[in-house]
């Protein structure tokens, strides 16, 4: 989910005039809210690693490619999630003990922005995973999908669980989208283009 790309300016960017230049505890320089980005700019969140689109804070530095979503900008440092219920996640601006990446124990892909992270458990979770919805309509599927944060919280006899959408065999500890009614399951990452405005909603 999280993958950064070296930032290009906007083609057509408007700087709102009278609001002043804010900072954020994950960067060393001063941002700016721009707004009217376009989709075809493919910009990327920093903080999350998904695309930016209308407003958003950019860094002031020209040779800086750090910007953020409003809504990522306003994260809570501390999260208490269903998933991880017993520990709060602290949000980290970067992966854990310097390292270049982390791995995300909802959908086991890497990530490279910030973190939701229990340094106890060593859990780790994408800002855009950890906004995922309960329920989501699918494009490939005519019922609602639950979340559940392992198969085996669907039935604990479920041995195995392998993703209609994209066919691969998922370990139990990963996050599934699951119909009841018809037996169909999808792994979160399958989902992640059908869920964008959940996740990075501008506020």
């Amino acid at each position: 989910m999280s993958r950064r790309t070296k930032r290009k300016m906007p083609k057509h960017h408007t700087y709102f005039p009278l609001r002043p230049c804010v900072k954020h505890y994950s960067h060393n320089h001063p941002l700016r809210p721009i707004d009217q980005i376009q989709e075809d700019e493919e910009l990327v969140c920093s903080g999350c690693g998904l695309q930016v689109i209308g407003s958003t804070l950019m860094c002031t530095k020209s040779d800086c490619d750090f910007l953020l979503h409003k809504s990522c900008f306003k994260l809570n440092p501390l999260l208490l999630h269903q998933s991880h219920p017993n520990h709060f996640l602290q949000l980290l601006p970067s992966p854990p003990h310097n390292a270049n990446f982390f791995i995300c124990d909802a959908c086991n892909d890497y990530g490279t922005g910030f973190d939701y992270h229990c340094s106890l458990c060593k859990f780790n979770l994408h800002v855009g995973c950890s906004r995922l919805p309960k329920t989501v309509n699918h494009m490939d599927h005519q019922h609602l999908l639950t979340l559940y944060y392992s198969f085996s919280c669907i039935d604990h006899n479920i041995t195995s669980f392998v993703c209609d959408v994209c066919g691969q065999h998922l370990e139990n500890k990963l996050w599934v989208y699951y119909c009841d009614k018809c037996d169909y399951g999808i792994h979160s990452r399958c989902t992640i283009p059908h869920c964008t405005d959940h996740i990075y909603d501008s506020v």
